[in-house]
């Protein structure tokens, strides 16, 4: 069964903080490691709605809070990102996935800029099947809200073949200082919530930017463990109170050189 992810739903309002841009660098190997560290930094609004976040070289959120509670590298090392698994070849199914703290060690080298409140992160598969563009746009608080980070992700089918295959953006939440969160999902969006603690929760809310004929879902995930694209398992889409992660699925069909684009947005609530 797949494993689903479920992006965290999160309220902020953003006011871009230069933080640590050194320049994008490319590696001297063909493979890209992961990479937990923060690149470009984004922190807007003041007190309750006070939202930070970062951007990995590769295109990770490592670090999500609101109002003093962080959601993503806490505690210890961040794991949030994108995976999918490309299905075309029956009973030979090949994941591709890149987490911040772990990947499957098949992507080349990234190349990531920064615009603005605008992160454009791309880079492409060691096979040479997949490019993928993801695009973080910085998404400001007001007095009286949170802010926001939308990922647009823009997936091109560089082969000469027809793919099939599922997606996901996928973020591990372990509110802190709280030990566990409620998770549940609507339709769209996927939630880890801390209402017993009266603190903040997390969302992601999932979109077809193009190509709505294909499908998605939102989808919490009752472990702590990364989500195996190829082997997803323990997705839930009712309530569940302790740790996990949140995730947005998307079953996509691509031609050959088309492009789907889709997105998910994270956001305190």
């Amino acid at each position: 069964m797949l494993k689903l992810f479920i992006p965290v739903l999160l309220l902020l309002s953003v006011s871009l903080v230069a933080a640590q841009q050194r320049p994008a660098q490319r590696g001297t190997s063909v493979v890209q490691p992961p990479d937990t560290t923060c690149l470009f930094s984004f922190s807007s609004g003041t007190g309750r709605s006070l939202t930070t976040y970062c951007v990995t070289q590769n295109g990770n959120i490592a670090e999500f809070s609101a109002a003093g509670t962080e959601f993503i590298s806490s505690p210890g090392t961040a794991t949030e990102g994108f995976g999918m698994c490309d299905n075309t070849v029956l009973g030979s199914p090949v994941d591709y996935f890149d987490y911040a703290s772990s990947d499957s060690g098949n992507w080349n080298p990234a190349i990531a800029l920064l615009t603005g409140t605008t992160v454009v992160v791309t880079r492409t598969t060691t096979d040479g099947h997949w490019q993928l563009t993801q695009t973080i746009a910085d998404m400001k608080a007001s007095t009286q809200a949170y802010g926001s980070a939308r990922i647009t992700m823009a997936l091109k089918n560089l082969s000469t073949t027809e793919r099939f295959l599922v997606g996901f953006r996928y973020a591990q939440v372990l509110p802190a200082p709280f030990p566990f969160a409620d998770f549940d999902t609507t339709p769209t969006t996927a939630l880890a919530m801390t209402p017993s603690a009266q603190g903040p929760g997390l969302s992601s809310t999932g979109s077809f930017i193009t190509n709505p004929s294909d499908v998605t879902f939102s989808r919490v995930f009752q472990t702590t463990t990364p989500p195996d694209p190829c082997g997803i398992n323990n997705l839930s889409t009712t309530f569940f109170e302790g740790t996990g992660g949140i995730l947005q699925l998307y079953i996509l069909d691509i031609k050959s050189h088309a492009t789907l684009t889709f997105s998910a947005t994270y956001k305190p609530i």
